[in-house]
């Protein structure tokens, strides 16, 4: 089998090294350096020539290069951690970006990607990648385009347009998007096990035998910044939201003592003005000062009805006010570099819950975090980040009051080993809150046996994490091993609580410890570079989880390959995952099995892509959930035709007239997204 693998990997790449010569490149190959360079806190990452020529956007950048952890969608413009780890956060110059950002940005001003798995006091919690785009920032010109997927074997689109218009010091920005979907290939089926306070158990199948969700989204957003070689200072106004209502339409069976047919409908509107400042000032002397905010209004009405017998039927009117600020100092000093921070959040939550469901959950939350860090070389070899964070956590909802504090200390040494290999040690505590939504004494049905419900008197989690790293960087090929520690002392985690009449509520409750060791590694090598590079990934991870009432363990393998070949104009990518598999407290989970191909053709400004998802596969699964407590055993599996024998069409071209670039540009994104409404 290894040996038809390396015939199959030496034709194919004689074959591109042929298609390239006679498109007029060069025989042969020529190594400057490395692609990645390990920093203090981060990779580096230098994308090759032929990699950004055949990338129509960053999204399209960021599939080519591999990083650990991250998977890429193309498709649908997103970043997700493989390994559920946490959300990743995307920067461009050091700033959150938002997709719009991501679409725009010149792959010929692109020059470098900072990366990180193991992202520093600055960021903020649930973060567990983190990217940088660093380019460089026009002065003059402008440059409009769009991006256009459209799908083709289901009903849904999502179309970008944007402009930028620089003159002098001054740069005025548009974009607006639009989505819309209307999925009916998902189908759950549910197997429900209920022990019964006289000892018997009551079994009941719920599966689905239709649904139909439909949504349409937009966005809008108008931008002013005005820069030069000492400051930036921009103003952005957006807007965002559900023009048309969403609707979910289910049709269940359900399986009991006899077969009878439940129906559950959903539907919701939203509406998000934000507005935000930011401003960036360089004083020299190695000194810098960074300040935003961003002010963010949400108002949401949605409604929800279940009928498995006796309707149930809630409705929710839902308005959320938010400040989110930020100030970041660094100073540069010789024998080390000084950054500070401060950041301020204040948000009112005032959900209304009416019909059966019936609350008033006016809810009051504000955070201060105070943070210091100081970062260098010893001895000339030796590299290390030394820094304290310090928290406060306040919530407020009618009786119920908490404050919290936690302290966040970082420590990171690295050192080099040989060359091109490093070896490294990260230790990190943070502090871990809740949804908004969970945090609160609202409570509703979930079908004629259980019912979720709030808890106003959960905790933030203390995190502890330990990282041991090593790394080896050479100009074809790039090695990681890694050991990772997370322990979670007294984490919320779901209890399911059975009263004396026979129902099942779903509640949070601080809980002794959710642990995981992982070990993983990491190898990308460029077989033909520029031609065509393969990156192989492993995961082993260990699930330890106490609650107040079990004790269960769980062990899990997850697997990643990439593709990359590069044809002339043509691009070629084949991506491929086991599915994450994990376990917290009781309940045990595991991902379906995603794979990804896509072809594109660059020319010039246009680029045309076609995306494969699941081939051959005409209803794979989704995820899979089993819940295993003492009084209540339940399996759901999701399965999604929408998602099998996927294909999408995507249409992106880029003009510009009289760019010049210089320095760095940044942008901002802090707008709050969260409604804080239980679902």
């Amino acid at each position: 089998m290894k040996k038809s693998i390396f015939v199959l990997l030496f034709v194919l790449g004689n074959v591109i090294a042929e298609a390239q010569v006679e498109g007029g490149s060069v025989g042969e190959v020529i190594v400057s350096g490395n692609r990645v360079v390990q920093k203090n806190d981060a990779q580096w990452i230098f994308p090759s020539e032929t990699e950004l020529k055949h990338s129509s956007n960053v999204y399209s950048l960021l599939g080519k290069l591999s990083l650990n952890g991250i998977r890429v969608d193309q498709s649908s413009h997103s970043l997700t951690a493989t390994d559920n780890r946490g959300t990743v956060n995307v920067r461009i110059n050091d700033v959150p970006a938002t997709m719009e950002d991501m679409l725009s940005i010149d792959m010929s001003s692109v020059v470098r990607i900072e990366y990180t798995d193991r992202p520093g006091l600055r960021y903020g919690e649930d973060v567990a990648y983190a990217i940088n785009i660093v380019v460089k920032r026009p002065q003059s010109g402008y440059a409009v385009g769009t991006d256009l997927t459209h799908d083709l074997t289901r009903r849904g689109f999502s179309d970008s347009f944007f402009g930028r218009f620089n003159t002098g010091k001054s740069e005025w920005g548009i974009d607006y998007s639009i989505g819309y979907e209307d999925m009916r290939g998902s189908k759950v089926n549910e197997k429900a096990d209920y022990h019964l306070t006289d000892g018997s158990v009551r079994t009941i199948m719920r599966n689905d035998l239709s649904i139909r969700q439909r949504s349409l989204n937009h966005n809008m957003r108008l931008s002013y910044s005005i820069a030069d070689s000492f400051r930036v200072l921009q103003i952005r106004m957006k807007y965002s939201g559900d023009l048309l209502p969403e609707k979910s339409l289910r049709e269940i069976e359900i399986i009991d003592r006899s077969t009878s047919i439940a129906h559950r409908e959903n539907s919701g509107r939203r509406h998000s003005p934000a507005f935000d400042v930011y401003y960036h000032r360089d004083f020299g002397h190695h000194q810098k000062l960074t300040a935003s905010s961003t002010v963010t209004h949400i108002a949401t009405k949605s409604g929800s009805a279940y009928d498995e017998g006796t309707p149930y039927v809630y409705n929710v009117k839902g308005r959320v006010w938010s400040l989110l600020s930020e100030v970041i100092y660094e100073n540069r000093l010789k024998p080390f570099t000084l950054t500070a921070g401060a950041q301020y959040n204040q948000k009112l939550t005032d959900n209304e819950y009416a019909g059966d469901a019936q609350s008033l959950s006016l809810f009051r939350s504000s955070e201060q975090y105070l943070f210091g860090q100081v970062s260098g070389t010893l001895f000339k070899r030796l590299q290390y980040v030394a820094g304290l964070g310090g928290s406060r956590r306040y919530y407020r909802q009618g009786v119920h009051q908490h404050d919290f504090h936690v302290f966040r200390p970082r420590v990171k040494v690295s050192v080099p080993l040989s060359k091109g290999m490093r070896l490294s040690y990260d230790y990190q505590r943070s502090m871990r809150t809740s949804q908004i939504a969970l945090v609160n004494d609202v409570a509703f049905r979930l079908n004629s046996m259980e019912m979720q419900m709030g808890n106003p008197e959960l905790k933030p989690t203390a995190v502890t994490e330990h990282t041991l790293q090593a790394n080896y960087n050479m100009p074809r090929l790039t090695v990681q091993l890694e050991g990772y520690a997370k322990l979670n002392h007294r984490p919320n985690m779901h209890r399911y609580i059975r009263t004396s009449d026979n129902l099942f509520i779903d509640t949070q409750e601080n809980q002794p410890h959710c642990d995981v060791l992982v070990g993983n590694g990491y190898v990308r090598y460029d077989i033909i570079p520029d031609c065509l590079d393969a990156t192989l990934a492993c995961t082993y991870a260990h699930f330890d989880n106490r609650g107040n009432y079990y004790h269960h363990c769980f062990n899990s393998v997850e697997g990643t390959m990439i593709l990359n070949a590069y044809l002339g104009n043509w691009t070629l990518m084949a991506y491929a995952d086991t599915g994450w598999r994990w376990m917290e407290g009781e309940q045990r989970g595991k991902n379906g099995v995603e794979i990804q191909m896509v072809a594109s053709y660059q020319h010039g400004p246009f680029s045309v892509s076609l995306y494969l998802r699941n081939p051959f596969r005409a209803h794979p699964l989704v995820h899979e959930a089993r819940l295993m407590n003492e009084n209540l055993q339940k399996r759901n599996i999701v399965r999604d035709g929408e998602q099998g024998n996927y294909v999408g069409l995507n249409f992106s071209f880029k003009l510009s007239h009289g760019r010049k670039y210089r320095d760095i540009n940044r942008t901002i994104d802090l707008e709050d997204k969260d409604a804080g409404i239980l679902k």
